[in-house]
């Protein structure tokens, strides 16, 4: 049994304010019970391209690119936490229910959520003639950034193709992969790479093998993670490593609270290059776990790919940042 679940956390005013500017988290990893994969697979995409430059938008520090879902267009999530497409339930609630589900968050649940398809899915000349989907309400990440927001894309949408984020010139680039599973030599986009690391795709998440003051740990990769977050339980096990900024209690689907400590640590180690001075939310992430189906010890997001321009070979599971 799979959930669909939902990382959201808005802040509440109750203890000391944050160090720096945080947000939340919206809306992070997707997640249904019933899972997608007994059912037939969609058609391939038509893809009559090499590289594909999509433009994208910023609210926040969420990635925002502009699709069509049959007549209607607008605004999706970019977000690697989520395993398929996923619609917002006040725009696509009267579309055929295939199986009710259940949507539940790091600290709360959500009733009403449901399967369905979709056809003729489009960003720009990647187009889907049919598409299953997950419906779930995501008023709140529209509430929270006042944009009106269809749904979020994820990582199935992109299982065949490699894709690049340039937040710098706001820019994603989803590109065709040659037999090998290799982005073509004059397709290639950047030169010069700050790491390069494989990760493991499990139940359609992005895992990757990162230390953390030299203490190996599994990261989910997030783009809709707003900053970084690490289970407060495996924290114990590296004593002075985290310095605790600040505590803060958090809101969540159904309106439950949790509180979060807010850290700094020296040293993230991914694909052999270090990070330093990194930003981290301290919590538990148990439910997201069980969510997974793989224990989880962080979540890597903006405080982390926003040190340069990251890349996924969905095909060759080999995730890539260069410098700017």
């Amino acid at each position: 049994m799979r959930r669909l679940y939902l990382l959201l956390i808005i802040f509440m005013n109750c203890g000391a304010a944050l160090a720096s500017p945080v947000k939340g988290i919206p809306p992070g990893d997707v997640r249904f019970n019933n899972a997608l994969y007994a059912r037939d697979p969609d058609p391939s995409p038509t893809a009559e391209f090499k590289t594909l430059i999509v433009p994208i938008k910023r609210a926040g520090n969420l990635i925002i690119v502009e699709a069509q879902v049959d007549t209607l267009e607008g605004n999706f999530v970019l977000d690697t936490g989520a395993p398929y497409l996923i619609l917002n339930a006040t725009y696509f609630r009267q579309l055929p229910k295939i199986d009710d589900q259940e949507a539940g968050g790091i600290n709360g649940t959500s009733q009403g959520s449901f399967t369905t398809y979709v056809h003729n899915f489009n960003i720009l000349d990647l187009k889907y003639s049919r598409l299953t989907a997950g419906v779930v309400d995501l008023s709140f990440i529209e509430n929270g950034r006042n944009l009106k927001i269809l749904g979020l894309l994820g990582t199935r949408l992109f299982s065949k193709f490699s894709i690049t984020v340039d937040l710098f010139k706001n820019v994603l680039y989803i590109q065709k992969l040659d037999a090998k599973g290799n982005v073509p030599e004059k397709e290639q986009l950047f030169r010069d790479k700050l790491m390069s690391t494989p990760f493991a795709l499990m139940n359609d998440v992005v895992f990757l093998k990162a230390s953390v003051n030299g203490k190996t740990f599994w990261f989910a990769f997030d783009s809709a993670a707003e900053t970084n977050l690490f289970d407060y339980d495996r924290s114990k096990r590296l004593p002075g490593a985290f310095k605790v900024v600040s505590r803060s209690k958090v809101t969540g689907l159904g309106g439950s609270k949790l509180e979060v400590l807010y850290a700094r640590f020296d040293e993230l180690t991914v694909g052999g290059h270090v990070f330093k001075e990194n930003k981290v939310l301290l919590t538990n992430l148990e439910k997201m776990g069980e969510s997974y189906g793989h224990s989880v010890d962080g979540i890597l997001g903006f405080d982390f790919f926003a040190r340069g321009i990251f890349s996924i070979n969905f095909v060759k599971k080999e995730f890539d940042m260069y410098n700017l």
